[in-house]
């Protein structure tokens, strides 16, 4: 293709030349007018040729980042969400995308605040799970007028804000759309500068949790006040339109506060109704975890869908948090134990993805206070450390050897006595291993021999008495593919 400064250059001098040959014949007065006629047009060749001659020729415009934007698919398949700057980890459940914070009048958009928390994690690499809350009061007061509404959210999270059902309907779905547009990477109307495209979408969070209770910090848990039918049309409408704009995208219904019956009972009528239809993942939380639900809900959960015919999904937790937010626990090794244990019960259970709630890193200085997240040391972050660096990339996972016990109690999950498990990846495996019983049989020879905090040593395989705490053994390297 000739390039188009080359072709500006060649029409200008055409033009030259070819009124420099009728001025030969025209008279003093008409030279000064085409004078003045061929000074417009060297103007409006230097401002404005090369977009003439791209609608002449139909060439097509190519303009910085108009390339379609993508995300890593090894990054994308990894399966525990990054904690503070962590190498190696790359999702986390980012940030809320608020109607109320982007048209806070009708039909006047503001995507300053929302384009700036995108970037802020363009910048640290960080894969982005969204929340997408549908509440704008300017449509809520026009048919939610009552109090009762009115839920009291972290400024950071859309203030105070009602949380009904949306009003007009079209109106949120035109907002949405336009959401999904601005970053999804499509190339076509993207954020400026926009470098990691989001393309997951959780709708609403725990929208069973209607007021009446209170979470860690002491705020009211109101995260939506309606039924479960209203949620289901909120999920549809969302599913629909985001699809719409993004078929690849990937849409998550709002977690399930947990399993309890009070639970069960507001997204019973949600998956009866078909909500299965329009959620990509199954999506479920675990709050005040301990070691009566080291399953973090897994088995009951995927019970409870079972009853619906829900089958075929992911499952993700996207909120897994151990012991109080706010306090550090009175026995830290177990605490410890039970983070490796129940990571690696549920992901073998079949689990895809967690999700950390990070209180480890704020026990000391509070969660008002700025935190130092490139240098995290504490006892209990190597221990999620080495969780990523062991299991994180694993495409498959096999059980050799598992007991567990399901603990009887609504709040409960399960117990594991013992695990043997076999995280693969390509010609690589990293056995994680538990209980006082024997080692699989396939395990012989040399062997490196991990701790929970990182510490490695190698061994015979002899030498190695297993205990409650879980060891992560990998086989010598002169042999790594020999019990694949």
């Amino acid at each position: 293709m000739i390039p188009k400064e080359m072709i500006s250059a060649l029409l200008i001098t055409f033009i030259l030349t070819h009124l420099r040959a009728k001025m030969i014949f025209w008279g003093e007065k008409m030279r000064k007018n085409v004078l003045i006629f061929l000074l417009l047009i060297l103007i409006l060749a230097a401002l404005g040729g090369v977009l003439l001659l791209k609608d002449l020729l139909g060439a097509k415009e190519e303009t910085p980042g108009s390339e379609p934007l993508a995300l890593d698919p090894q990054r994308e398949a990894t399966h525990l969400s990054r904690v503070g700057d962590t190498t190696g980890a790359y999702w986390v459940r980012a940030f809320d995308i608020f109607w109320n914070e982007v048209e806070k009048e009708k039909g006047k958009f503001d995507w300053t605040s929302t384009d700036q928390k995108v970037r802020d994690f363009n910048q640290r690499g960080i894969y982005p799970l969204v929340l997408v809350q549908p509440f704008a009061n300017w449509d809520q007061d026009s048919c939610h007028p009552e109090d009762r509404y009115i839920a009291e959210h972290d400024p950071m999270k859309g203030g105070r804000v009602k949380v009904g059902a949306p009003c007009d309907i079209a109106a949120y779905v035109s907002f949405l759309k336009q959401a999904v547009e601005r970053y999804d990477g499509d190339g076509e109307g993207d954020m400026t500068g926009l470098t990691i495209p989001i393309k997951y979408w959780e709708i609403l969070n725990e929208p069973e949790m209607q007021g009446g209770s209170t979470g860690g910090m002491g705020e009211e848990l109101k995260f939506f006040v309606g039924t479960p039918q209203e949620y289901l049309e909120i999920l549809k409408a969302s599913y629909q339109a985001i699809k719409e704009i993004d078929p690849g995208a990937t849409v998550i219904h709002a977690g399930m506060a947990g399993v309890q019956r009070e639970f069960r009972d507001f997204w019973r009528p949600v998956f009866a109704g078909g909500g299965g239809d329009y959620t990509d993942v199954y999506n479920v939380h675990t709050i005040s975890t301990d070691a009566r639900r080291e399953d973090l809900y897994i088995i009951r959960f995927k019970r409870f869908l079972e009853q619906f015919n829900l089958k075929e999904k992911p499952l993700w937790i996207t909120e897994v948090q151990y012991g109080s937010l706010t306090k550090a626990p009175k026995d830290l090794k177990a605490f410890e134990i039970l983070m490796v244990k129940s990571s690696i019960f549920s992901l073998a259970l079949g689990a895809d993805r967690l999700f950390y709630i990070e209180n480890w890193l704020h026990w000391d200085e509070g969660w008002e206070e700025e935190i130092d997240e490139t240098t995290p040391t504490s006892s209990t972050h190597k221990v999620y450390l080495n969780l990523v660096e062991k299991i994180n990339h694993f495409d498959r996972v096999e059980t050799l050897k598992e007991d567990y016990v399901e603990n009887p109690t609504d709040w409960d999950g399960a117990t594991s006595s013992v695990g043997q498990y076999k995280f693969i990846l390509g010609s690589e495996v990293v056995y994680v291993l538990w209980g006082k019983v024997a080692l699989p049989a396939e395990i012989s020879g040399r062997i490196t021999v991990t701790d929970i905090y990182g510490m490695s040593e190698t061994i015979d395989t002899e030498e190695l008495v297993l205990t409650t705490e879980p060891v992560f053994v990998e086989l010598s390297p002169a042999c790594p593919t020999c019990n694949l």
